[in-house]
């Protein structure tokens, strides 16, 4: 919404008759006169009318309330000898034959007088009054920009537009950026120049106000204010008053402290806010890393710990073991070191997502390709559950990054057999409809502990405790990051009942290409 949109029509009316230069007013002035001399003649050539003077007092009045003073004064002054030179005998001459004549041009002159006084005087306090209206306006609405601007520019270019309607004039405001002060406000026209760059950069040194054509920048042709919040944001206001036509307003400082002080307010609104989003970040940052750290030193430390006795074991007493007891304890080193790779191989997958490096080729691929190879990557952690592959080798091809998404289900058939109890069944299904294709996981496990949705976020575990299955708690996350980079997405539900949990992975069809006809042999 542009501010100079909401001046009344009123104030646009007189502030045009305020702009009028001084002569332009005057000759206006004569001009109604010579009208109402021209009219009174006419009327007394038809008939004689008592009281045709008040015919003078016309002008007078209209020059009072649209030119002032001044004008209004010699507009009377005209009316009288006119009235003298046009109406009183002897015409056409200034002398005054009767003496009543003379008390009626003094009376006239002295009646024109008072009411050019007092029409002026109304029209000083009407302007008065439009003014202030038109001010508290051009501040609301500058109140308003500024609740909605964004960023230091928008502030700054509201703040310049409002000074501009508010002194109609040219008007700036400068920002300090890294190195020097840039222009990010600009409103009524006008250009800065060198000079007036130098005046700004002096004013916000020096913390003290410039004048336009003055010391210490003589060229400069604004006058400047500099603008310093609370948060050490800097900022300089300035308004070309000081060498237009109409003159220096009087006591500009009013109107530039309020616009300072709001933008003051904006400009530190935007500081707090950047750094309450840093506090946020810092937050979140300690937080990951004392959950990254308690991950590590709980889930990593046993299979860790494992390897290393086992291959104590085997240091300590390699004579006294069998073969069998050897291959035992070599295939737990194995298993434990096969555990402690997926855990590290997610944290790094974590870092990937959260450093935005992950690089996504998607291509046609088969679900049932995609459900072999997530099956043969989760062989370990199924070990012990019943494994029911149902996705069919016809279905419709999947447009995903093959890699991300047999990462993904992996990890979430690695979830449901931590959580689901040995011996029981997990399925793996997919289908599709409405453009995209899915596969799902169901297993036969507890579900998830309350809301869902809390499952997908980082180191997040379905169970708390000493007890809980071992793992980082990124499986899930990185499920869900790896599918939205590829255009997919993860949905989880608990089964009715509580009897178990469905996650599905969904992801954009591939187009259908027509299968090549098998020949037989």
């Amino acid at each position: 919404m542009s501010l100079s949109s909401e001046i009344p029509a009123t104030v646009a009316a007189d502030h045009r008759f305020e702009r009028l230069h001084p002569a332009a007013a005057y000759a206006l002035s004569f001009l109604m006169v010579a009208a109402a001399t021209l009219a009174a003649v006419l009327v007394d050539e038809v008939q004689a009318v008592p009281n045709l003077s008040l015919i003078f007092v016309l002008p007078v009045v209209i020059a009072a309330v649209s030119f002032g003073w001044g004008p209004s004064l010699a507009a009377a002054v005209a009316a009288v000898l006119a009235f003298n030179f046009f109406l009183i005998a002897p015409r056409y001459s200034l002398h005054v034959a009767d003496p009543a004549n003379l008390w009626a041009l003094i009376l006239l002159l002295i009646t024109a007088g008072i009411v050019s006084a007092v029409a002026a005087q109304s029209r000083r306090r009407a302007m008065e009054a439009w003014t202030s209206a038109d001010q508290a306006t051009a501040l609301q609405a500058l109140a308003r920009s500024l609740v909605a601007a964004t960023g230091g520019a928008g502030s700054a270019e509201a703040s310049a537009q409002a000074l501009a309607r508010l002194f109609q004039a040219p008007a700036v405001v400068l920002l300090q950026g890294e190195s020097d002060l840039a222009l990010a406000g600009q409103a009524g026209g006008g250009d800065l120049s060198v000079a007036d760059r130098e005046a700004a950069g002096w004013a916000l040194a020096a913390r003290t106000p410039t004048r336009g054509g003055a010391y210490p920048v003589e060229a400069a042709a604004y006058d400047f204010w500099p603008v310093v919040t609370p948060q050490r944001q800097q900022a300089v206001i300035g308004v070309s008053i000081s060498l237009g036509e109409a003159g220096r307003p009087e006591n500009p400082e009013r109107l530039v402290e309020i616009v300072s002080g709001y933008l003051a307010v904006a400009l530190d609104r935007e500081a707090y806010a950047a750094q309450a989003l840093e506090s946020r970040v810092d937050a979140a940052s300690e937080r990951l890393k004392a959950d990254l750290l308690a991950a590590v030193s709980h889930d990593l430390k046993t299979p860790l710990s494992t390897v290393l006795f086992t291959l104590q074991s085997l240091q300590k007493f390699a004579t006294t073991h069998d073969a069998k007891a050897r291959g035992e304890l070599l295939a737990l080193a194995e298993k434990e070191t096969a555990r402690l790779s997926v855990m590290v191989a997610n944290l790094l997958d974590m870092n990937r997502l959260d450093a935005g490096a992950v690089v996504v080729k998607t291509a046609a691929t088969e679900p049932a390709e995609l459900a072999a190879e997530a099956l043969r990557s989760a062989s370990l952690a199924l070990e012990g559950r019943q494994v029911l592959n149902e996705v069919p080798a016809d279905a419709q091809a999947l447009m995903v990054d093959a890699s991300l998404f047999e990462t993904a289900l992996a990890n979430v058939l690695e979830n449901a057999a931590k959580y689901a109890p040995a011996g029981s069944k997990i399925w793996l299904r997919s289908g599709s409809g409405q453009g995209s294709g899915w596969i799902e996981v169901v297993d036969e496990g507890p579900g998830f502990p309350g809301a869902v949705e809390p499952m997908f976020e980082k180191f997040s575990r379905g169970v708390t405790g000493d007890g809980r299955p071992p793992g980082t708690g990124l499986g899930l996350s990185i499920a869900r990051g790896f599918l939205e980079a590829q255009g997919g997405s993860v949905e989880a539900e608990n089964l009715a009942g509580g009897q178990g949990a469905r996650v599905r992975l969904s992801a954009p069809l591939a187009p259908n290409v027509a299968r090549p006809a098998i020949q037989p042999a």
